[in-house]
């Protein structure tokens, strides 16, 4: 995943240099990636109505040509082309997200790499003088694997100071963002990002849900397999939000506000313009026909 944060990276530290503030760059970042995808989800989006709406359609194919799986591909393929659908196209937003946060976790747990640009031998020895401070007061570190954890300890800031670099200011509205949450349970303010960004994963699945429901060309396995995200995400959210920094926590929450965001308007305006799909193979025929005449009298 860290070839991925590289490019992130470049994005993410001249606005970090610019505010000086971790979260809010977090923030930002997030907002304009999904700014930049839109015209990916709204492409990915009309894409699967237009699949659900071609339902009965499919269902009839399959019917007809149960016994002859080659026909009914080549009837499908057919179908998907005369609708102007590519079935595979709903998959390239989760694609691209897979990818930004896959950076994202690079850049989170890399911070003295991806942000600061410090040498492997510089994150060392930050690392060395970390645990030296915790030895002085007694103190038990365990085991410094992530450098978001080396940040957030005593003597790393004076070891960063002295490469000439200025420590990275993870305080967002008062939280620490380096900490984890399954190591730091007691402190009321770190539960904060992570429940927020599990309540944004539980609506986010809830107006799928409903949106699905509305449509009743989906089909029962549709329906089946997002019922099961319904449950899936939120406990899978929480879990990965539990285990990993809050800045993680907080990308994840602000993504999914905006994608719900996104995904309540783009459906509101697909209602206004809904693509004229018919129900049946006969309404196909007559649809045809009707688009014929028209095209004759023009």
């Amino acid at each position: 995943m860290y070839f991925l944060a590289g490019p992130l990276a470049f994005l993410i530290r001249p606005i970090y240099e610019t505010i000086q503030n971790y979260g809010w760059t977090l923030v930002i970042v997030t907002v304009l990636i999904n700014l930049l995808t839109i015209p990916l989800t709204i492409m990915s989006q009309r894409s699967m109505a237009r699949t659900q709406q071609l339902q009965p359609l499919m269902t009839e194919l399959q019917n007809k040509y149960k016994n002859d799986r080659e026909k009914l591909n080549t009837e499908m393929q057919k179908l998907y082309t005369k609708y102007n659908v590519n079935p595979m196209s709903g998959c390239l937003p989760m694609i691209v997200r897979l990818f930004v946060l896959f950076g994202f976790i690079g850049v989170v747990y890399n911070p003295l790499r991806y942000i600061l640009q410090l040498s492997a031998d510089q994150i060392a020895s930050v690392t060395e003088a970390v645990k030296k401070a915790a030895e002085a007061a007694g103190a038990d570190v365990g085991r410094l694997t992530y450098q978001v954890k080396v940040c957030g300890m005593p003597g790393a800031a004076e070891a960063i100071k002295g490469f000439g670099k200025t420590p990275i200011n993870f305080n967002f509205l008062g939280i620490d963002l380096t900490k984890m949450l399954n190591e730091n349970m007691s402190d009321i303010k770190i539960w904060i990002i992570p429940v927020l960004a599990v309540a944004a994963t539980v609506l986010s699945s809830v107006i799928t849900k409903k949106m699905m429901a509305k449509n009743s060309a989906a089909g029962d396995q549709a329906a089946a397999m997002n019922n099961s995200m319904t449950f899936v995400m939120p406990v899978m959210t929480a879990y990965f939000t539990f285990i990993m920094p809050v800045g993680m926590s907080l990308y994840w929450f602000t993504s999914t506000v905006i994608n719900v965001a996104q995904q309540i308007v783009i459906n509101i305006i697909m209602k206004k313009h809904p693509s004229e799909i018919p129900l049946t193979l006969n309404d196909s025929k007559k649809l045809n026909k009707k688009i014929s005449k028209e095209k004759s009298k023009n």
